[in-house]
């Protein structure tokens, strides 16, 4: 019986670089996955740290989200927001997932702009099995997402009324 090795070393071959396709594929997306669902990234182009800080303080007040600073440096803040509301609701609902409330936040210079970078709550969703408690963390992930980006949209509505 004669075989054919030519044959067989290449299909070998195409079938171990399809495999070694997939696992880098499926790795990546599954480690994108877990990143996007644990933090929370933005990047804002044109805006210094200082600046969107300021604007942030005035929505988290309007947005009733309170601030503390854990720490300020030269175009680094280091801020934790806190929705009260949300943290009664949590702590009455289930005491052990009372951190979905609380995101920390860092709030840094990209040299041409402003980068955030925070505990997303809705990885509370992952975390924990229950209707209720997705809910709110995806809410609460949704708002604190749109009251970020809206800081930025003010930002350059500002700017132009400036001009």
């Amino acid at each position: 019986m004669n075989r054919n090795w030519p044959f067989i070393i290449i299909t070998g071959a195409g079938i171990l670089a399809t495999f070694i396709f997939l696992y880098i594929f499926v790795y990546g997306l599954a480690v994108n996955t877990v990143k996007s669902a644990a933090l929370l990234e933005k990047a804002y182009p044109h805006v210094k740290p200082q600046e969107y800080m300021n604007i942030f303080k005035r929505e988290a007040k309007a947005n009733n989200l309170k601030i503390i600073k854990i720490s300020e440096e030269d175009n680094l803040f280091l801020i934790q927001i806190i929705d009260e509301k949300q943290l009664e609701d949590v702590i009455a609902l289930a005491p052990q997932i009372a951190p979905l409330a609380v995101v920390n936040l860092v709030v840094y210079d990209l040299g041409d702009g402003t980068g955030v970078v925070g505990n997303n709550p809705y990885i509370w969703d992952i975390l924990i099995d229950n209707s209720k408690i997705d809910e709110m963390a995806e809410d609460f992930s949704n708002r604190l997402s749109d009251i970020l980006d809206s800081i930025y949209w003010k930002y350059k509505k500002e700017k132009e009324m400036l001009k």
